[in-house]
């Protein structure tokens, strides 16, 4: 069972930069109190690993990118409705309701005048229906097309959402085995230097040696503090992802398996990649909706040089309307077509009509440019996972001849044949091809999402299957296992 609390005084979590720094007696102490807690807790509510596919789903509800990306899509899904407005009939009533006063003064000889309070009002409704309506039809097909733009762009948010969730958890991951290797090295140089002291006193070391290894463990501090502070930024760096809170314990999280190998993507060459990049990726999708929508913007305003019928209704009620129908009531009725012919607008129309095919003709360069880093990222994402395959094999063998080289350099330090600095120089040796594996490891998974996404392909489904993978700490080697002991003295 992994137990997941983190206690302090009074109740309140500690950060993770707070658990990385605070002394050890303290930390023990507040490690032994979380165990106590989490095995009195663990029949009612027993702790529940966070796994990568837990962090996706985090993400989800959580990540404000991807939020910002649903509400950005919601805007675009508007358009259409709004260029479908430009179709359909409008409706509008109008009503007013005065008082009026008249005064009359008649002129001349004999001239009188005369004043008249009366109440006037008008009520009226209106409907027109586009009959021919050029414009209307343009606006139309641009919603459309702008909505199509926003649903593409919103695909490719979530497919980059499954890349960063990837990221960010292999990141913290990979900052977990910086920790481990930097704290087990520094443990076999202490061990060192205590050997080469224990050696300089029986008479079979030299104040060399010593200095040597005081010079490495020094670089091991800073080393694992760096590691320190690259974990410190990576989990949080997840937590923003996933909107965890900060007292998550890292250590808790799952581990990639030692099982896991990988294996040769499907399909195997880069042509079929780049046909499938080419009709299923979502910025090309989007971008490809974009330049449909420059071209009925282009269409919109050419409109402006196309006539326009409607139908035109009216019902209406007047009352006094005028200073001549006083006391007079109407009611009108009408019903006919209305065309509206354009003539002259002060070349506005012809400027505008310029202007957006120069934005169309710029959309199709885009289009272009993006088309042209889809496929090199396709190409590059492509190489990275080939490569990572015959890396991580070489790697794993590197890790295998330098632990043999360890043993046999150290035996060979015995004996005069090597020196002390051969020793360490080994031992870097080890947790060099250790920290490059692990990163290896990383990057194929990372590439491997990355390539489906530039293709257009990636779903959560990719992100589940790779989840599996990935197993609780405690059924996992620690990168750093397998150190050998340092020279004994003779």
């Amino acid at each position: 069972m992994r137990v997941l609390i983190a206690t302090r005084a009074r109740g309140a979590s500690l950060s993770i930069a707070e658990r990385l720094t605070m002394p050890a007696r303290p930390r023990l102490r507040s490690i032994c109190v979380a165990v106590s807690i989490g095995v009195a807790l663990g029949a009612a509510n027993p702790a529940h690993a966070f796994g990568l596919s837990d962090a996706y789903e985090a993400a989800l509800g959580h990540d404000p990118v991807y939020a910002g990306a649903m509400k950005e899509r919601d805007a675009g899904d508007a358009n259409v409705a709004i260029g479908r407005s430009y179709l359909l009939p409008t409706l509008s009533a109008n009503y007013a309701n005065s008082r009026n006063t008249n005064a009359t003064t008649l002129l001349g000889p004999g001239g009188s005048s005369s004043t008249t309070a009366y109440q006037a009002y008008t009520e009226q409704v209106s409907l027109r229906q586009p009959l021919l309506n050029y414009e209307g039809i343009a606006r139309y097909r641009y919603g459309k097309a702008q909505a199509l733009a926003s649903d593409a762009t919103f695909a490719d948010r979530g497919e980059d959402l499954l890349v960063r969730v990837l990221g960010a958890y292999t990141d913290t991951l990979f900052a977990l085995d910086q920790v481990a290797l930097a704290s087990a090295q520094k443990t076999t140089l202490e061990e060192q230097l205590a050997a080469n002291g224990a050696m300089f006193d029986n008479g079979q070391g030299t104040r060399v040696d010593i200095l040597e290894t005081r010079a490495k463990a020094a670089l091991a501090d800073a080393d694992l503090a760096d590691a320190r502070d690259n974990l410190d930024n990576a989990a949080h760096t997840l937590e923003t992802v996933a909107g965890l809170p900060i007292a998550l314990d890292v250590q808790g999280l799952d581990r990639l398996s030692d099982d896991y190998r990988p294996t040769m993507m499907s399909p195997g060459s880069f042509e079929q990649w780049r046909d499938i990049a080419l009709d299923s990726n979502a910025e090309l999708i989007a971008e490809r909706h974009s330049v449909e929508a420059a071209r009925q913007q282009v269409e919109i305003v050419h409109a402006g040089f196309l006539p326009r019928v409607d139908l035109v209704a009216s019902v209406g009620k007047n009352q006094s309307d005028t200073a001549y129908t006083i006391g007079q009531r109407y009611l009108t009725k009408s019903i006919g077509i209305e065309v509206t012919i354009p003539l002259y607008s002060g070349g506005l129309v012809k400027a505008s009509s310029e202007q957006a095919s120069a934005n169309y003709e710029r959309m199709q360069f885009e289009l272009q440019d993006k088309t042209n880093k889809v496929l090199l990222d396709v190409r590059k994402q492509y190489n990275v996972c080939l490569s990572s395959l015959t890396r991580i094999d070489a790697l794993q063998r590197a890790i295998e001849s330098a632990t043999l080289l360890i043993t046999a350099t150290r035996k060979s330090a015995q004996v005069g044949v090597r020196t002390n600095l051969d020793v360490l120089t080994a031992e870097e040796q080890l947790y060099q091809s250790k920290r490059d594996l692990a990163r290896a490891r990383y990057q194929y998974l990372l590439a491997d999402l990355q390539l489906k996404h530039a293709a257009g392909i990636l779903s959560a489904a990719d992100l589940y299957d790779m989840a599996k993978w990935f197993v609780p700490p405690e059924h996992v080697t620690s990168i750093a296992s397998g150190s050998v002991t340092a020279i004994e003295p003779r």
